[in-house]
């Protein structure tokens, strides 16, 4: 059954404002998902703040052009493919596709049922391939958190480098006086 005009013309308006509100953009493929594994990840999503959007692919480029994220088209991506927002982080859609990758892996058929379609960064459109690499940078708590370890880390290794000195120039200097007399 084809969707009317009219409802089309509303799910790209309702994508749009979602992709101009959004940090992170990633289109996972779930070929072999059952409705019920897909509304189980969309619950999900939904309660770590991003939302899953099932919507043909044609509507999904040209939402992300009027939201002025990126160029693409329908043809590269592939299969039956969603639409994973996250208004927070950059890579956090990335991410997750990666970890539905992981845990609805058959071991059998050596296939996900869940799996990297593309993804949308710095006004570019990245394929499978470049999506499943970005998926491996951390996310803006990740990187924070290492940051501050880093800020903290300084410090103390430099009180610990000058607290050994001293300690080191105390002891030569008392054993100074026992070869000077």
């Amino acid at each position: 059954m084809a969707t009317p005009r009219s409802k089309k013309t509303e799910q790209l308006q309702e994508l749009t404002e979602k992709f101009k509100s959004a940090a992170g953009v990633a289109f996972v493929r779930f070929n072999q998902a059952t409705v019920e594994e897909v509304q189980t990840v969309r619950r999900d999503l939904r309660e770590k703040g991003m939302s899953y959007t099932v919507i043909k692919k044609t509507l999904m480029a040209l939402a992300a052009r009027e939201a002025n994220l990126a160029e693409f088209t329908s043809e590269q991506l592939e299969g039956s493919v969603a639409v994973i927002v996250s208004p927070d982080d950059v890579v956090l859609p990335a991410q997750e596709i990666k970890k539905l990758k992981k845990e609805f892996f058959n071991k059998k058929t050596k296939v996900s049922k869940f799996d990297f379609a593309g993804a949308l960064f710095e006004g570019k459109f990245l394929d499978a391939a470049a999506t499943a690499e970005f998926a491996n940078t951390a996310t803006r708590e990740e990187s924070l958190a290492s940051l501050v370890g880093m800020l903290r880390s300084g410090p103390r290794k430099l009180h610990r480098v000058c607290n050994s000195g001293f300690q080191r120039l105390y002891g030569v200097l008392q054993n100074a006086e026992k070869f000077a007399a």
